[in-house]
């Protein structure tokens, strides 16, 4: 009978321990989840903000060590990301409809599959303005801390971008 009596009462604190512990884990989905929300939405507006000129907000979300590495060049920080942004990429193509057809976060991380029509209003990379409509490809992740990006790797399709600029032919079938 001690030995029923003792096992019943081991079944009934495990199931207690068991219950205590999902209810912890549902509530620690929950939270992830809800970061994870909020870390795509952070992520979406750093591009955002940078289509619409809003460039107190962009300061605003990147950390302050945030560092940038794309398309095989060195890493650069914060302050020349903002440059290359501002001085360059946002002069040389104007009118950015850009949009996300996927968005993937996973932890601190979000993945962005991206298109962007826009107009080559401006000398780009040396190349003089051709004011054409063209379409940008490409893809970045975004790390996110403390609701600030502190790292971006990204590539875009330069090569189809070149195409469409004129600068080099386009493949023969």
């Amino acid at each position: 009978m001690k030995k029923i009596t003792l096992s019943l009462l081991f079944v009934a604190l495990s199931s207690g321990a068991l219950f205590a512990q999902s209810k912890t884990n549902f509530k620690n989905k929950k939270s992830n989840k809800m970061e994870t929300s909020q870390n795509k939405e952070t992520a979406l507006n750093l591009s955002k903000a940078i289509m619409t000129g809003e460039w107190d907000k962009v300061n605003e979300l990147l950390d302050d060590n945030f560092q940038y590495i794309g398309d095989g060049q060195p890493a650069i920080n914060k302050q020349e990301y903002i440059y290359f942004m501002k001085e360059m990429l946002c002069t040389a193509m104007t009118n950015m409809d850009m949009k996300f057809p996927r968005v993937i976060a996973e932890g601190d991380l979000v993945s962005v599959d991206y298109t962007n029509e826009m107009t080559n209003s401006g000398t780009f990379f040396g190349i003089p303005p051709t004011n054409k409509r063209i379409l940008g490809t490409g893809q970045f992740i975004r790390q996110i801390k403390n609701g600030k990006v502190i790292a971006e790797w990204q590539t875009t399709n330069m090569y189809g971008m070149m195409i469409q600029l004129g600068v080099i032919p386009a493949p023969k079938n």
